[in-house]
């Protein structure tokens, strides 16, 4: 591996037209990426010409690359061989124009000393998760530490490489790829010293007019406070360590894509503790807590790196890649808008996810503008006030961060966080607004001129938390704001808050409490949703695929209004590396024998029959343990026959939990309401 080597490679967007590769480097490098078949031959390359294009420096020591590269044959209708072992590599050419391969051969399987893949024609394993907390792994009801789960993903494509009916085409990672908010303080440690050296500068953060923090002289375990003090709005629980400057958020994606195993977190107390801690006890308690877990996800960093390098990946962020509750309602936005330094973490969260996320879905979906504003203001080294605005108004405001992939079923991946609507801004928030609603109404439409899409057509649709939810248990969230909605309206209730400056505090306390953030928390959100999807767009029926809750589960839904059906699935997986404590884990178990009957249906009840619609949920019982909800660490795998979803198996590690699904549509009983 080249010393300037920094992170990646990563295989990215990957198509029969285009095949994307992600990396990171120290030093600005003359690079070209090639695709070859076994044999040598060469399919395909990157323009050293565009190299300005597909390289961009975001700080002294720190260059992102998105090498793109195209069939080599003139004619333009030429394409990538689908259903083929595939393979590439990268080249820096040196000033004579020589080339000298990267070494690559510790991230390729086989015999073959570079990465592999292969482009699809239709999709037939696929692999899904979220949630990435470093410390997060820990089985409280055993008492052992979990592995990333990402890991089994490794070691799947380690058994399946050269079998393209079994090895996963695809990875999706669907929310919380890193936990930028609640970071082990030995983590934290290292990443703000590596912030400097990759930045070339200790960046600070604005306060309001003519003033500036710098988190350097905030001592570890501090930053809650810090957060507080400047009212920024946060309202995370566990931000004792939170993410602060650009360079933080860039070293925790280079440390959690694997590639910095000199990147050590400070496993010694007495080393951390010389570094200063805010609340020695309270500090040192945490680190305890955190050693074992960390350890554990720490030696997996290199199956990690090995999968993504071989496999197309992307990824949407969900809210724990900025802060936890990002967006939740209107109310938080609006504190966190309106505070400088609030403002300024979330931009730079927003800028590090293109750079290490956004910019490899899809590159087309990102204007020079935007990528102007991030470099211009990472590379500022005078903290120009006119430029730090632009820096936060365009992160902010911009609503390309949604994408789709060309497969065969496609996928629709939404952002479901900068969009929301906020009718009440204390209230759950609708997850989409008109302008993402018609968003997805174009993407579906360019789609289907783009390849062969009719009624049969199952497309895949990854919303970060679950659309079609848990069913119990959001029927406790929904009595919980129903009740307090009512005690809110209570008159009295009414003037005391107001009297005390905190109208709808009642409401806002739950929504934050209960992380009131389902769809269907918000109904008008989950109807205008079900109905752009099974009217305005026509889809008979579609898969979703999600994270968040920290468990997983399988469903199956139909959802009808107006005569139109909308026949889905619903699968989820989370988390990768955050595992519920011991009484999360008995309350699931517990809400999970109250289904005692596994179908469940909502109505909209309306006095004309045209507003009314419902939704029945059948929930899947897994093979092997015959429950409906799984706790520990998982990874998804999605296995589909004829273009639809035949099986979601969940990769622990120990076992397979499967959880079997018809081939074909399957009539739900509508007769069993509960």
């Amino acid at each position: 591996m080249t010393t300037n080597l920094l992170a990646g490679p990563i295989l990215r967007r990957t198509t029969a037209h285009r095949v994307c590769v992600w990396l990171a480097t120290s030093d600005p490098l003359l690079l070209q990426l090639t695709i070859t078949t076994d044999d040598g031959s060469i399919l395909g390359k990157s323009n050293l010409q565009n190299i300005t294009q597909q390289r961009i420096q975001i700080g002294k020591k720190l260059w992102i690359y998105l090498l793109q590269a195209l069939p080599c044959a003139e004619d333009t209708r030429s394409q990538f061989a689908l259903d083929t072992l595939l393979y590439y590599r990268l080249d820096e050419i040196d000033e004579e124009g020589l080339s000298t391969p990267i070494y690559l051969e510790d991230l390729a399987y086989g015999l073959y000393p570079y990465p592999s893949f292969f482009i699809p024609t239709e999709l037939k394993q696929l692999l899904h998760g979220s949630c990435r907390k470093p410390h997060g792994g820990f089985n409280s009801e055993n008492q052992i530490a979990m592995p990333d789960a990402l890991s089994h993903g490794q070691t799947l494509l380690e058994n399946t490489f050269d079998n393209l009916d079994l090895r996963p085409a695809i990875l999706l990672l669907t929310g919380d790829q890193i936990y930028a908010d609640d970071v082990a303080i030995s983590l934290l440690a290292t990443l703000r010293q590596q912030a400097v050296v990759i930045t070339g500068k200790q960046e600070t953060l604005p306060l309001g007019v003519n003033a500036r923090l710098n988190p350097a002289t905030i001592l570890l375990h501090g930053r809650k406070e810090t957060l507080k003090t400047h009212k920024t709005g946060f309202s995370s629980g566990e931000s004792e360590n939170h993410l602060f400057t650009f360079g933080e958020f860039a070293t925790h994606y280079l440390y959690a894509f694997g590639n910095q195993p000199a990147w050590e977190p400070i496993w010694d107390w007495n080393e951390l503790d010389s570094l200063g801690v805010y609340d020695q006890e309270q500090a040192k308690a945490a680190w305890e807590a955190q050693q074992i877990p960390l350890k554990s996800y720490h030696r997996t960093l290199p199956m990690i790196r090995k999968l993504m390098a071989n496999i197309a990946t992307y990824m949407i962020f969900d809210d724990h890649d900025v802060t936890d509750d990002w967006n939740i309602n209107g109310n938080w936005y609006d504190n966190v808008r309106d505070s400088p330094l609030g403002r300024r973490i979330v931009s730079n969260a927003l800028a590090s996810y293109w750079a290490f996320q956004g910019w490899g879905n899809d590159p087309d979906n990102f204007d020079n503008d935007l990528i102007f504003t991030i470099t211009q203001q990472l590379n500022d080294d005078e903290n120009d006030t006119d430029i730090g605005d632009r820096y936060d108004l365009h992160t902010w405001k911009s609503r390309g961060w949604g994408f789709t992939i060309p497969t065969e079923p496609p996928i629709i991946i939404i952002d479901s966080r900068t969009q929301r609507q906020y009718e009440n801004k204390y209230y759950p928030a609708q997850l989409l607004d008109r302008y993402a609603l018609d968003w997805l109404r174009v993407e579906w439409a360019k789609l289907k001129t783009g390849q062969d899409i009719n009624q049969s057509t199952c497309p895949i649709i990854i919303a970060t938390t679950p659309v079609i939810g848990f069913s119990t248990i959001e029927f406790f969230q929904k009595l919980a704001l129903w009740l307090a909605n009512l005690i809110e309206n209570i008159p009295q209730i009414t003037m005391l808050e107001e009297f005390a400056g905190h109208k709808g505090y009642l409401i806002n306390w739950l929504v934050d409490a209960l992380d009131a953030e389902s769809w269907s928390a918000n109904k008008v959100g989950f109807f205008n949703f079900m109905d752009v999807l099974s009217r305005r767009m026509g889809i008979k029926r579609c898969l979703f695929l999600s994270g968040d809750v920290h468990y997983a589960f399988s469903a199956k839904a139909e959802f009808e209004y107006q005569n139109n059906i909308l026949r889905c699935y619903q699968l989820t997986s989370s988390a990768l590396s955050n595992e519920p404590d011991a009484k999360q884990s008995k309350f699931l178990k517990d809400v999970a024998k109250l289904t005692q009957e596994n179908k469940i249906t909502h109505r909209k009840w309306a006095l004309l029959p045209k507003n009314r619609w419902s939704i029945e949920v059948q929930l899947v019982e897994a093979e092997s343990t015959k429950s409906h909800v799984i706790s520990i660490c998982n990874l998804g795998l999605v296995g589909f026959k004829n273009g639809l979803p035949s099986s979601h198996t969940l990769l622990t590690g120990d076992e397979f939990v499967v959880f079997p699904l018809p081939e074909q549509d399957v009539q739900i009983d509508s007769g069993v309401i509960s």
